[in-house]
């Protein structure tokens, strides 16, 4: 019952996705195409508004290759950034460029009310630069129709009802998620396009990467049994995706057992979401951080990561650990972990011993000192 209702919860987001990119058809047809400029001059911009009003921990980390590019391309400006991710301030804490995160709420109580609140902040400012990174949020077009922007940039498409003062086409082939926002901003800058150097990244301190080796140090020795070895090469998974993203525990069972068969040097440690998660194979180390910055710091530190189709893969991709996502529904082409040593598979028509044969090929080939 509950995969039955995941799947319906998935038709249910596909119906509403259509729902409003039909909508933005009638709404570009009324107000009618605007002249836009494909261009823009980057001394002419001081102030930048990013808008993502989206809840979710990937799609604020998809905005951090566009916020990198804006910074190098305009070292001088202030950027601001408008999301719904609860935790999106300490999150993104010492991004370069950066200025102030302004939240908007994304459930819970008095929800018109903050979000009226949120508004209110975000038109103090008369910004030289707004941007919608997206091509089909209808939230984003209202948050640039809000602001009092000078230039107004996004994506130019059939739906795009928002007043465009400056307008990129879709890029002709399938883009990540992570790049197509960088995409907007190189293009319409003027400056070369370079998507195999876009990747994730969180500016991670030496003090936050040693309390992440700390903290996997203590799960290892608290282990039943104790983890011995301590020169012993560290891999890190996180297991407990949601809805029809889930790999079951026997699921990981399996693929554990094959992957130390081929490999038993290894030494697996477990991220678990909260502390009453159970782990899914319990004579391993397993530990929960509660910081995503901590987890991120942590991920830092271990020879590599295998994750389910979830946040922390999103997490691990930022740091140089290379990372490999597992998925069965969503396409890891627009959602995957992004870096060069990172790697996607799609585990729906494969065996756990299948997955784990694959693993090993990505250790092999990305083994860290």
């Amino acid at each position: 019952m509950p995969r039955v209702g995941a799947q319906i919860r998935a038709h249910l987001r596909e119906l509403r996705g259509l729902w409003r990119y039909r909508l933005g058809l009638v709404l570009q047809r009324l107000i009618g195409r605007r002249s836009v400029a494909t261009r823009l001059e980057p001394r002419e911009i001081h102030s930048v508004l990013i808008g993502r009003i989206n809840g979710r921990l990937g799609n604020t980390l998809f905005l951090t290759p566009m916020i990198e590019r804006l910074h190098a391309l305009l070292p001088e400006a202030q950027i601001d950034i408008a999301v719904s991710y609860p935790h999106a301030a300490t999150l993104l804490a010492g991004m370069p460029g950066v200025r102030q995160v302004i939240l908007f709420p994304h459930k819970g109580r008095a929800i018109i009310a903050q979000y009226l609140r949120a508004l209110r902040l975000l038109r103090t400012t008369n910004y030289d630069l707004a941007i919608d990174p997206t091509p089909f949020s209808t939230s984003g077009r209202l948050l640039l129709s809000a602001t009092r922007a000078r230039f107004r940039l996004g994506f130019n498409n059939p739906s795009q009802w928002a007043a465009l003062t400056h307008a990129i086409p879709l890029p002709r082939q399938t883009m990540h998620q992570g790049r197509q926002a960088a995409y907007l901003v190189a293009t319409a800058l003027g400056a070369p396009w370079e998507p195999d150097a876009i990747r994730l990244w969180l500016p991670l301190s030496a003090q936050e990467i040693a309390a992440g080796r700390v903290a996997i140090d203590t799960a290892l020795a608290g282990a039943t049994p104790v983890a011995t070895g301590a020169d012993r090469p560290r891999i890190g998974y996180f297991a407990h995706a949601t809805g029809l993203k889930t790999l079951p525990p026997q699921w990981w069972s399996r693929f554990w057992t094959a992957l130390l068969a081929l490999h038993p040097e290894l030494l697996p440690v477990e991220f678990l979401p909260a502390t009453s998660a159970l782990p899914t194979v319990p004579d391993f180390a397993a530990l929960h951080l509660p910081s995503q910055r901590g987890l991120t710091a942590a991920i830092q530190t271990l020879g590599m990561f295998v994750s389910a189709d979830a946040g922390p893969m999103h997490l691990a991709s930022t740091t140089d650990t290379p990372t490999v996502g597992l998925f069965q529904v969503t396409d890891p082409t627009l959602y995957g972990p992004l870096k060069a040593t990172d790697r996607s598979i799609m585990v729906g028509t494969l065996t756990p011993e299948e997955v784990a044969a694959q693993v090993s090929v990505a250790w092999s080939g990305h083994v860290r000192e």
